[in-house]
């Protein structure tokens, strides 16, 4: 099993960080950052969700795609006495998904949120190699 980011763009941001917002993609969706980390039985996936709550955090798995949705909204203030200059905390939803194959099952894998960060475990699962049968022809 491999973990695949399905964020084409982002087989980019390790080359050319530069093209691109940090956060956002072209499609107005912000990007967890994540780091995953192969260990010996599993993998870990830890997402920076900064300013979430952890009810606003979904993970789903479905046909071996692994999403972790997220929706952040900023309060908007109204000041009487002065206007905002610049504004660089966004609001929007977060997504991303990772391939984990399809032998992994919704109770295999755990999770936890602290201090910002979303940590997934998902145990490593054997790929069952395809099997060539020979077919006798009478």
């Amino acid at each position: 099993m491999n973990i695949i980011p399905r964020n084409f763009d982002s087989i980019f941001d390790d080359f050319f960080p530069s093209l691109r917002s940090t956060t956002e993609s072209n499609f107005g969706q912000l990007i967890p950052r994540v780091d995953v980390e192969e260990q010996e039985t599993q993998y870990l996936i830890k997402a920076d969700l900064p300013g979430i709550n952890k009810e606003d955090i979904n993970v789903e798995l479905q046909n071996g795609l692994l999403t972790i949705r997220a929706e952040h909204t900023e309060e908007k203030e109204d000041k009487k006495d002065g206007k905002v200059i610049r504004r660089e905390r966004h609001s929007g939803s977060y997504a991303r998904s990772f391939s984990v194959g399809k032998g992994v099952t919704e109770d295999d894998v755990s999770g936890r949120f602290e201090n910002g960060v979303l940590t997934l475990t998902i145990p490593k699962k054997d790929n069952e190699e395809p099997t060539t049968k020979r077919i006798n022809i009478a």
